[in-house]
């Protein structure tokens, strides 16, 4: 790659949403969640339709197990309306990116980071999620590069050592 990669877009609530929804959907613990939370409330339903006289328990096992199915959600939402109150919401993207490093803009703040800071990368239906540690991440969206673009991206990150997420 001899130019660097210039990536400039405005994104949209939607962007965010699709994000946040990305980076939760690939904790597997949501499934797992997901999974007790619905044994739970049928147990629970079960429980108040005469399985066990106990409804006390049986109303603790269905909002134990509504929270379970709905944690995921929950955590999306709580983290979009956080994003939300930030000034310039939603915000451009303006990135440069080399062999060596991303900077650029992002929300009114300008960064530079080299690629060996970073902890992994998931190629995910919105775009690409870079993370820089578990839980801390740039995104891009696919529509804010080309096909091309994001394959250099991707080598890019490959050839300094940045492991694919979605592998492990």
């Amino acid at each position: 790659m001899s130019q660097p990669i210039k990536i400039n877009y405005e994104l949209s609530e939607k962007d965010w949403r699709n994000f946040y929804d990305a980076y939760y959907k690939s904790d597997k613990r949501f499934k797992l969640r997901f999974i007790y939370g619905t044994g739970s409330w049928v147990v629970g339903v079960a429980g108040l339709l005469g399985l066990f006289d106990n409804s006390l328990v049986a109303f603790g096992m269905i909002a134990f197990g509504l929270y379970c199915v709905f944690a995921r959600q929950f955590l999306v939402n709580k983290a979009f309306k956080k994003v939300k109150a930030k000034p310039g919401f939603p915000g451009t993207i303006d990135y440069t990116i080399d062999q060596d490093k991303i900077t650029g803009i992002e929300q009114g703040i300008e960064f530079e980071f080299a690629w060996n800071t970073f902890y992994g990368y998931r190629d995910v239906k919105p775009g690409l999620l870079i993370y820089l540690k578990e839980a801390t991440f740039f995104f891009i969206p696919d529509e804010a590069i080309s096909g091309e673009e994001k394959k250099e991206l991707i080598d890019i990150l490959k050839a300094n050592n940045i492991q694919d997420l979605a592998v492990k």
